[in-house]
């Protein structure tokens, strides 16, 4: 790749295969070396080794993902654990409580949500997650439980970058009430929000353990502050299905 090579080669070859994900449509070569600000040369360079690959597949119109990423996504969610179980889990646990149920996977330091799984009620009020770290992180719960299971480092960044937010009134919005807030959770196993991220949502989450016994997701549940105040059971089922991920993950 003439004037291109190591890491900022690969580094391009990353930036072209994002920007033909978050398209519509076919994204031609030109127009990728539009928003690449490179040249149209340069961009066959980059679109060669992902369509031998099968990452792109040539349509009309230019460039679409190809057969190669559906396989990497099933990997993905073999290596997380999110697979046919969760989603099992999630409809007996929606069936159950008539509320929105959710599977929230972690990855690297704990703070990086991998992959959510929702089933909820057709126009139900319920959170709008993301992939990526959440500057919400503190204020949802379980965000909380990523929080309170992450190293004391990880949780120092969070702290530093992006900070403690308030949203709403109730948000924690202090170092030290968020701290003792972690310690509650840790010993109890279960975290709670009411109304903190979002007005009008409560929310509560237990977390699932991996093999080596670390935490990575959490099972979460979407409900009506004034719910979680008169349904207390809802703490107990929640931590139970917590149980069940955790041997789903096992199996």
């Amino acid at each position: 790749m003439p004037g291109q090579t190591g890491p900022r080669a690969a580094e391009r070859i990353l930036e072209v295969l994002e920007l033909v994900a978050e398209a519509a449509g076919p994204v031609s070569a030109k127009t990728l070396a539009r928003s690449l600000g490179c040249a149209l040369s340069t961009v066959y360079t980059l679109l060669t080794p992902l369509t031998q690959r099968g990452y792109l597949v040539r349509a009309d119109g230019g460039y679409e993902l190809g057969y190669r990423v559906p396989a990497l996504h099933r990997s993905f969610q073999r290596q997380t654990g999110v697979d046919d179980g969760i989603d099992g889990l999630l409809a007996r646990l929606q069936h159950a409580t008539r509320a929105s149920a959710n599977y929230v996977a972690f990855q690297g330091d704990g703070l990086v949500i991998a992959d959510v799984r929702t089933v909820s009620l057709r126009g139900e009020e319920r959170p709008a997650l993301g992939v990526g770290v959440d500057p919400r992180t503190h204020a949802y719960a379980h965000g909380k439980i990523a929080l309170a299971a992450a190293s004391p480092a990880a949780r120092r960044r969070y702290l530093e970058e992006p900070g403690l937010r308030r949203f709403t009134p109730h948000t924690i919005a202090s170092a030290t009430r968020l701290d003792e807030e972690l310690r509650r959770i840790r010993r109890s196993g279960v975290a709670l929000d009411v109304e903190e991220a979002r007005p009008g949502l409560a929310c509560l989450a237990a977390p699932v353990l991996g093999a080596d016994g670390t935490v990575i997701g959490c099972v979460a549940l979407s409900v009506d502050p004034d719910e979680l105040r008169v349904r207390s059971p809802l703490i107990a089922t929640v931590r139970r299905a917590a149980q069940e991920a955790t041997q789903v993950h096992h199996r």
